[in-house]
């Protein structure tokens, strides 16, 4: 006869058999092979980066001079590079690619890190799959521990992975140890991290885009005060992110700050754990405030339903959008103005295609701050993919509600959404340099580039479903990667052809009406191409 729960709640044999993590290895092996090809993209994605980067540095810096104007620039004469990639500590080739390529690495790393984790620990909440294996001998702590398990793990190997490319480029073996530590970091503080915002909110985006939005303000936090001048550059330790910068891969390697890296991720991951035992299944610390007796009458429109469903989404990445960028509008303009009589600055400025240093500035971090925006744009539109595996279409599609009206209330937040973001950074940077109208006009000007990212995850989206993610992702590395392979020879033709946003360039002026106006016909008909696939093709039921 077996026990009743009573007795096995008095038994501290049972007590111990179905600890806090029994359970683990079964759900280490189930995230495992759910994520078989989420794991190797992402893995792909950090390593040819990492490749890309150890093989063209040669051939950008070719001799001793090179490398000592870079390192100039660096450290004296363009502050805003210390904004985005940090201090350099050498003039050696491997220093100086280090140096380009740590801050874009990590960001790359953290980004799958915090998606992985929140996926595997709120969404499995979020989606019931956790209520279900919890009734199985599963310990309340086995979800959050197996999905760090094998992000660890994944991030360990992608650590070893990048520093065994580095030395088949020709690097020290030191440096590389360091560098691979230092993706290994990256990816264990993101992931702890997104396993302590998943206990904070009911959604699995809001807890990704809630990491990633921290990991990316900690590492503008870093450049600026890397920016400023001797006396403000150790505030840099007050955040993982100038520990990371700090270990100084190639140029007298500093292995002790990765032992912060450990108590802090320690730390992290008791603070998950010790959340988790503080909520209830399916909830979050940050409770959903109770509803009205009565539904809105919006809620009655898929276009209001929509709106509630992202709204909490639009929100965090809003308040992210002005953390990031107020700060550095003010800090920028103030930098500028120290190093505006640099005649490398002024040099730089020009090449930038600004009159000005603080303009150049400003339309250069305006310019690469419009990628995270359009990921945030995809993952909007990829929620259409979500609500149609989770059943949740199917429930609406069963009223009378067409398919195209389902579609375009998501697409309609994607497309609205994400040009308010460009209008919220163009306003903060307004802000900061004084020039209002210019900047609003430099960041509005990528909106069109962004709405073509959108129609092609759409049409993903109407045309194969499965591969929309896949896809819409895909397009994004690819922009990203020829917009890197221009400056190291690409030709320019492949930039033009495979990234919208080589027509936008703020860099080679503003862009004509002709220009904005045939982006957003493109956008237009890749976003019909996927209403007109939604059409056609079965639903998943």
């Amino acid at each position: 006869m077996s026990a009743s729960p009573a007795q096995r709640r008095g038994n501290p044999k049972a007590r111990t058999h179905s600890g806090a993590t029994a359970g683990t290895t079964q759900l280490v092996r189930l995230i495992l092979r759910r994520d078989r090809v989420w794991l190797p993209v992402w893995m792909a994605a950090v390593l040819g980066l990492v490749g890309s980067r150890a093989t063209s540095y040669p051939v950008i810096y070719p001799d001793a001079a090179a490398r000592r104007e870079r390192y100039s620039d660096v450290m004296r004469d363009v502050p805003m590079f210390r904004l985005f990639q940090g201090p350099a500590y050498d003039d050696s080739l491997p220093a100086l690619m280090a140096q380009e390529t740590v801050a874009a690495v990590t960001l790359v790393a953290a980004l799958g890190a915090a998606i992985f984790v929140a996926r595997n620990t709120r969404g499995e909440e979020q989606a019931g799959r956790r209520e279900l294996v919890g009734s199985a001998a599963v310990g309340r702590h086995a979800q959050i521990t197996a999905a760090l398990l094998v992000v660890l793990a994944t991030g360990t190997m992608l650590g070893a992975a990048s520093a065994a490319v580095l030395v088949g480029a020709g690097m020290p073996v030191a440096g590389s140890l360091a560098f691979g530590l230092v993706v290994v970091s990256a990816v264990g503080i993101a992931g702890i991290l997104a396993a302590v915002t998943a206990q904070l909110t009911e959604s699995s985006r809001v807890a990704g885009a809630s990491a990633i939005a921290l990991f990316t303000g900690m590492h503008f936090v870093r450049g600026a005060f890397d920016m400023g001048d001797g006396s403000f550059r150790w505030f840099g330790w007050l955040v993982p992110n100038g520990w990371l910068q700090r270990t100084r891969p190639y140029a007298d390697e500093q292995w002790w700050p990765f032992l912060l890296v450990l108590v802090l991720m320690a730390a992290l991951a008791w603070a998950a754990c010790a959340l988790s035992d503080r909520r209830d299944l399916g909830t979050g610390l940050m409770a959903t405030r109770p509803g009205p007796a009565r539904a809105a009458g919006s809620l009655s429109t898929s276009l209001g339903l929509a709106w509630r469903l992202h709204r909490t989404t639009v929100m965090v990445w809003a308040i992210a959008t002005v953390a990031i960028a107020l700060p550095t509008g003010l800090i920028g303009a103030e930098a500028m103005e120290d190093y505006a009589d640099s005649e490398r600055m002024r040099e730089w400025a020009t090449a930038m295609g600004g009159a000005e240093p603080s303009q150049a500035f400003f339309t250069y971090i305006a310019f690469l701050l419009g990628f995270p925006i359009t990921m945030y744009a995809i993952m909007t539109v990829l929620r259409l993919r979500q609500e149609e595996n989770s059943g949740h279409a199917e429930l609406m599609l069963s009223a009378s509600v067409a398919r195209t009206r389902w579609v375009a209330s998501h697409l309609a937040i994607a497309l609205a959404s994400s040009a308010g973001l460009q209008l919220i950074l163009g306003l903060c940077f307004g802000l900061g340099s004084g020039d209002l109208g210019g900047m609003l006009t430099t960041t509005l000007s990528l909106v069109p580039a962004l709405w073509v990212m959108v129609g092609i995850t759409m049409a993903a989206f109407g045309l194969l479903h499965r591969g929309a993610a896949v896809v819409g992702w895909g397009a994004l590395v690819v922009a990203l990667a020829v917009e890197f392979g221009q400056h190291v020879g690409l030709p320019r033709w492949i930039f033009m052809t495979f990234s919208p946003y080589a027509h936008v360039l703020p860099f080679l002026g503003p862009p004509s009406p002709l220009t904005l106006g045939t982006l957003t016909v493109v956008a237009a008909v890749l976003i019909g191409i996927g209403l007109a696939g939604v059409r056609r093709r079965d639903m998943l039921v």
